[in-house]
């Protein structure tokens, strides 16, 4: 990819990992991480794509796993080969197959995304979710309740 890259470029990485999750259930996930990637959630660190890979993988544990990771307030800063994307993530979420009963999202989260530009575009290098707002019935294996050991 050109040195060119714009603000829309990073804004596409960050949509295209998150439809890679809902859509495609994660697998090929983590080959939208750098080799040496860490990614941050609440109830876990992975590390690497190996890592990243396998905790995709763990959502499919207890069957059919349905989500939509909705990202606003996208704020970008780029700076040469390495740029910030800061959002909010807000996740719906649940065990079983369309339609699924809704009454809220099942998480409101923070994200800071650090992303490096390489040859094959943009890749994450860190990417770090804080809790805001998670519901009382969240079953997220990655996105525990603040002060629970579910």
């Amino acid at each position: 990819m050109s040195g060119n890259s714009t603000r829309d470029d990073v804004v596409e990485t960050v949509h295209r990992t998150w439809w890679n999750v809902d859509r495609e259930l994660g697998i090929g996930g983590e080959l939208f991480f750098t080799d040496d990637g860490t990614c941050v959630m609440p109830a876990l660190t992975m590390c690497g794509r190996a890592e990243i890979a396998a905790g995709y993988a763990r959502r499919q544990a207890n069957g059919p796993r349905l989500s939509r990771h909705l990202v606003s307030n996208v704020v970008v800063r780029i700076t040469g080969e390495y740029a910030t994307a800061t959002y909010v993530l807000s996740l719906f979420a649940g065990n079983g197959h369309a339609p699924l009963a809704v009454e809220s999202p099942s998480a409101i989260c923070d994200v800071d995304d650090e992303l490096v530009l390489t040859e094959a575009g943009w890749l994450v290098h860190r990417r770090e979710l804080t809790a805001v707002f998670v519901a009382a019935g969240n079953d997220s294996v990655m996105l525990r309740r603040a002060g629970s050991d579910a």
